[in-house]
């Protein structure tokens, strides 16, 4: 699956041509704090960790997000476009 998505973002991802997508998604404050934990252990300046996927035309398709809060919980809108 992960060299599918590897290959898709490298082509531009021509399987979601004209797709478009708005919504919420809701991540509970402990959820948060572990998968940022997680992330700071595997990106350390020795460059020991994590994966080297080029995600530069996801951000391209993100034409609107927001974060907001409520208790215990954060809140991402978002609104894409492909």
């Amino acid at each position: 699956m992960r060299e599918w998505i590897e290959a898709q973002l490298a082509a531009g991802l021509p399987a979601f041509a004209g797709s478009a997508m708005s919504g919420t998604v809701a991540v509970k404050q402990e959820a948060l704090n572990e998968l940022i934990a997680k992330w700071l252990a595997n990106n350390t300046p020795s460059g020991t960790g994590g994966a080297n996927v080029d995600l530069s035309l996801v951000r391209a398709a993100i034409k609107q997000a927001r974060i907001r809060g409520e208790t215990g919980t954060i809140l991402l809108d978002f609104d894409i476009r492909i």
